[in-house]
């Protein structure tokens, strides 16, 4: 029964770890966007400004998605209630 609930718990740490990666996925994909309008769009006030925005996103979810993978982590070890 151990090997069953460690093979579970293995299976679990790794779908936190691809729940991660799709954070950091959608991060870069929203930093290349807004580099690429800050690059391309320099003379129009409006790309600049969702360029910017599009940057505040992607470090946004570079951080919403490492609160939560090592907030889930720690659930999922018991090391937090």
């Amino acid at each position: 029964m151990k090997r069953g609930n460690n093979y579970i718990l293995q299976q679990t740490l790794l779908s936190n770890e691809r729940t991660l990666l799709s954070f950091i996925r959608t991060a870069m994909a929203s930093l290349i966007f807004g580099f690429a309008l800050l690059q391309f769009g320099s003379s129009v006030p409006k790309l600049i400004s969702i360029g910017y925005s599009a940057l505040a996103v992607g470090i946004i979810f570079i951080l919403v998605g490492l609160t939560h993978y090592h907030i889930n982590k720690d659930k999922i070890l018991g090391k937090r209630q």
